[in-house]
């Protein structure tokens, strides 16, 4: 039991926040280190309703494997959805939904992710962590804090009941979301050139995708999971916009619209009656499904992405959720962001604990949660026309899947945040190569976009599609490997980044032909990439058929597979000239190679 000084209650660590972030962390470090004292200070008070009005309730790999990890794998299949993962119906929304492509998964996910209803969730982690341990105080609204000097505890200020208390401890965390308690005292925000907003309600009852199409379009309704599409966090997309239907637990609907602020105003989203305008005009299909319904509430949130300048101090204090940065909702890593954030405070702790280099880490930290916030926004930020193209939107959601469970789950599964940096240094190159290629890959997506629109066409792609070396990333999701393991694994995946590049590169350039695809790599700037084609594998495109497809690798076939053909255009032989010069430099180097001579 740990001693209180006078008027004021003292703790190991007090967390400003009882959102997701905050009960997550409380019951982390409760069930990491029991012998902490942790408090909540949390402005809202029990009961929460159901489907309250919450960011962020569609989780994805990472999140879901660190909510298992939580000790709550029962009770989220007890108490919410399986989520049947992403769907995509790209290119606008003047066709009716039977005419649009379609791009989502082939069979029910191997690891799972969720459907959250954050209020029940968050009703309920507010009971568990009381049972972890941890003390809760609600109705308390933050109102300083104060840092301690020389090791000493920091104070936090917070009102209850029409009085000021305080609580003092060795770790503050702020957890209170966008109100930014540390972020806004210590001038940390930082931008993040993703202009984007939006906008969403709930509605009571399910809001089935299936029931835009006639019962008489069999065909559709016949496709893989065509009966479970509702279960699926469902994109309606077009230029510069997304809007999504997500189902919840408690029977409600979720319904949002994210916009690019350079394509469309952001009083597109600023009251729901601006946003059924907007899908009126640019959705009308999902628009009169919509219409008649009962939104539960509305919120809006305008140039939501931010980032921070540091999240982790020497000096005991950290941020974690939305008080630290968000950058999108497409592809749901806000939660990514709550569960990595929540492991880099809990190992912080850990070091501290252990008496050792807080600087370093903190140093170590911030540079790993800052390169991840931004390779993560290098996925949305010049995506708006892609989100129109049909096949630019399916090889984007296949190049995104293979990087995030290639790369970032397993950094969170193998806890790669704990090692040290002598001992973390080999994934530097590695992570790096994935950066600097999805930079380049983003680019090119956007470019294709541009440079040859193209019109839905009524035809399924499996994300992913089975088998591929989508499957095999996918399904390794769930494994937790060491260090050593993890790095031999790697050394398989980082050519196969390499080929899909390749392929990608070969793909979009054959089909926007020699004037357009010079522009789209010109765009991408594909001459400082790396990226390198072999003599034989441009002569293989010259062939059609069976002597083609024999000589085609794995990757390029799962591509092929996966997108479809690709869409020649009538000079695509020149097209492919661009991409010689690699070739020849990739031969003369084989060439090099063969002709040194072994010393004696």
């Amino acid at each position: 039991m740990i001693a209180q000084e006078e008027g004021t209650r003292r703790t190991d660590v007090v967390i400003c926040g009882g959102g997701l972030a905050g009960l997550l962390l409380a019951r982390q470090l409760r069930r990491e280190f029991p012998e902490l004292a942790v408090v909540v200070l949390e402005r809202t008070s029990r009961p929460l309703r159901d489907a309250c009005h919450k960011v962020g309730e569609s989780s994805v790999e990472l999140a879901s494997q660190y909510l298992e990890r939580m000790g709550l794998c029962e009770y989220l299949l007890d108490r919410h959805l399986i989520k049947l993962g992403l769907r995509f119906f790209p290119g606008g929304g003047d066709l009716p939904l039977v005419q649009r492509t379609e791009i989502g998964p082939c069979a029910e996910p191997i690891v799972r992710s969720y459907q959250l209803d954050r209020g029940r969730l968050e009703s309920d982690l507010r009971g568990f962590i009381e049972e972890d341990g941890a003390t809760l105080i609600e109705d308390a609204r933050v109102t300083g804090i104060e840092f301690g000097e020389s090791g000493e505890d920091h104070v936090v200020s917070y009102e209850k009941d029409g009085e000021t208390r305080r609580v003092s401890a060795r770790w503050a965390v702020d957890a209170a979301g966008r109100s930014a308690l540390l972020r806004r005292k210590l001038k940390l925000t930082r931008g993040l050139q993703h202009e984007a907003s939006a906008g969403w309600f709930r509605t009571p009852g399910r809001i089935d995708i299936n029931d835009l199409v006639p019962a008489g379009e069999t065909e559709w309704h016949a496709r893989a999971c065509g009966p479970d599409r509702w279960r699926s966090t469902n994109h309606l997309m077009g230029v510069g916009y997304w809007a999504w239907l997500i189902p919840l637990s408690t029977g409600n609907t979720s319904v949002g619209l994210v916009i690019h602020d350079h394509v469309h105003h952001h009083r597109n989203v600023s009251s729901y009656e601006n946003m059924m305008a907007f899908l009126r005009e640019h959705e009308p299909h999902l628009a009169a499904h919509l219409e008649g319904l009962e939104p539960s509430d509305y919120l809006c949130l305008r140039k939501y992405a931010h980032s921070m300048g540091r999240a982790w101090s020497e000096e005991r204090w950290a941020m974690v959720g939305e008080a630290g940065a968000f950058v999108d909702p497409l592809y749901s890593p806000g939660s990514d962001f709550i569960a990595l954030a929540n492991c880099f405070t809990t190992e912080m702790i850990r070091v501290d604990l252990a008496g050792g280099d807080l600087k370093s880490k903190a140093v170590q930290l911030n540079g790993h949660y800052r390169s991840m916030v931004n390779a993560t926004t290098a996925l949305f930020r010049n995506a708006a026309p892609v989100y129109g193209h049909p096949h630019a939107m399916a090889t984007k959601v296949f190049w995104d899947n293979f990087t995030y469970w290639s790369f970032t789950c397993h950094f969170f599964q193998a806890d790669l945040c704990r090692l040290s940096v002598e001992d973390y240094e080999p994934f530097i190159d590695i992570g790096q190569r994935f950066l600097t290629l999805g930079h380049h890959i983003q680019l090119l997506l956007q470019a294709w976009a541009e440079l040859a629109p193209a019109r839905p066409k009524p035809v399924f792609i499996g994300a992913p599609h089975f088998p591929s070396v989508l499957i095999d990333a996918h399904e390794k999701t769930g494994m937790k490997m060491t260090r050593d393991e993890l790095l031999a694994y790697h050394r398989i995946r980082i050519p196969q980044l390499e080929e899909l590049a390749r392929e990608i590169v070969l793909r979009v350039v054959q089909e926007l032909g020699p004037e357009k695809g010079r522009v789209a790599l010109e765009r991408c700037g594909f001459a400082s990439a790396g990226i390198e084609f072999t003599p034989e594998r441009l002569e293989t495109e010259s062939l059609t058929g069976h002597p083609r497809r024999v000589r085609l690798s794995t990757i390029a076939r799962d591509l092929e597979r996966t997108i479809g053909k690709i869409k020649r255009h009538p000079r695509a032989d020149l097209a492919r000239e661009l991409l010689a010069p690699s070739a020849r430099r990739t031969h003369e180097a084989a060439r090099d190679e063969r002709d040194v001579i072994p010393a004696e």
